[in-house]
């Protein structure tokens, strides 16, 4: 395991890669933003959104994906308050929906934008949560691809052909450069680097698993004819406009976008993943499998915008990284309808123990809360 030399992001983290000189895709992706003519890109969008806005008016200019975080904010602000459209901003509302994710939802709408929130069959949902952890090591399965897959249903349904989505994902958190340039977020991005098809398993592929298909229409991806009827693309606002997530919490604030009032178990903020409980137990699992979570995506960023130093970046993560979240567990293994043995044995299972220290037996070393020890932090 090796670090990037100028973030805190590991070589074990899926589709990131290293120049000769040790420095991570993110880092080097980071540089290119700086030196893009931002003022051409906003041009191209506002071209963009002139070619897709509804003539009539009779119908929505775009869609917007929200969870009502501070990016669905932004995005929300920049179309309908910059630009000047009319969107349709869409929710897939997960079962675990915390207060303050509520409230920013309500908050949302204020901006003048009418809201659809899509609710799954709780039972179908939990099922595949369940699967999801269990064969997958991510409790959120079905979430992550009910954002992506209802979207783009309603788009169908209304005949809105474009989606803006937030942050190109590439670009701001590492991948090939190629990649990162793309500003499209069709169907085949989905399949190579969203959460549709997670582990190669789909939702098609899922009566195998004991699943009726009849109950997974939230999840299917509409069939390419439909795609093509309405003629539906998907585009990232963070490839036309530049993505500072840091300037753009402070505008979203102004017009009432809430904070958690506690630090994410996990990391050290309190402005990301604040509308669901159970995002802190899928980056302990990423951090069980990657030997990385929350608080080292948050670090990498903060080092580098030039916020704190990579030095103090490590302590952050040191301090506040990989131990088993707390505050939900009880209200996480009542929904999954697991003990507390049954979820430390599926953690174990999705351990990668050569990242972790273990004793002589091979079995890995847990101190009496039982959180593990990674072997490595840094670069020595």
């Amino acid at each position: 395991m090796r670090y990037c030399k100028k973030c805190l992001y590991p070589n074990t983290k899926p589709q990131l890669g290293f120049d000769e000189n040790g420095v991570c895709d993110a880092c080097r992706n980071y540089d290119v933003k700086e030196n893009i003519d931002w003022q051409q890109k906003r041009k191209e969008l506002k071209d963009l959104l002139e070619k897709y806005k509804s003539k009539d008016r009779k119908k929505y200019d775009c869609i917007i994906p929200v969870s009502g975080g501070k990016d669905s904010h932004y995005q929300t602000y920049v179309i309908k308050k910059e630009f000047g459209l009319n969107p349709l901003l869409v929710n897939f509302h997960p079962l675990d929906f915390t207060e303050v994710g509520r409230k920013n939802i309500e908050n949302i709408k204020t901006l003048g934008v009418d809201l659809i929130e899509f609710s799954p069959n709780p039972i179908v949902y939990k099922k595949l949560a369940k699967f999801g952890l269990i064969e997958l090591g991510d409790y959120q399965w079905p979430e992550h691809i009910g954002i992506f897959t209802i979207p783009v249903q309603v788009a169908v349904k209304y005949e809105i052909p474009l989606i803006i989505w937030g942050e190109n994902p590439q670009l701001e958190y590492g991948g090939p450069l190629e990649v990162s340039k793309s500003t499209k977020l069709d169907k085949g991005w989905t399949e190579k680097h969203g959460g549709y098809f997670l582990d190669k398993i789909r939702p098609e592929d899922m009566e195998k698993y004991g699943f009726d298909l009849k109950d997974l229409k939230p999840y299917l991806y509409p069939s390419d004819e439909e795609i093509r009827k309405v003629g539906i693309t998907g585009i990232f606002l963070g490839s036309y406009i530049k993505w500072d997530i840091f300037k753009q919490l402070e505008i979203v604030k102004r017009f009432g976008f809430s904070e958690n009032d506690e630090l994410k178990e996990g990391t050290y903020d309190k402005w990301e993943n604040l509308d669901v409980k159970f995002t802190v137990f899928h980056d302990y699992f990423k951090f069980l499998k990657y030997g990385f979570g929350r608080a080292t995506d948050h670090a990498s960023i903060e080092i580098r915008y030039g916020r704190i130093t990579r030095e103090e970046g490590l302590k952050l993560v040191k301090q506040y990284e990989g131990k088993i979240p707390r505050k939900y567990l009880k209200e996480f293994l009542e929904q999954a309808e697991l003990t507390e043995d049954e979820f430390h044995k599926i953690c174990d299972k999705f351990t990668n123990k050569k990242l972790f220290k273990t004793d002589e037996n091979g079995n890995l070393i847990k101190d009496e809360y039982g959180n593990i020890q990674k072997i490595l932090y840094d670069n020595l």
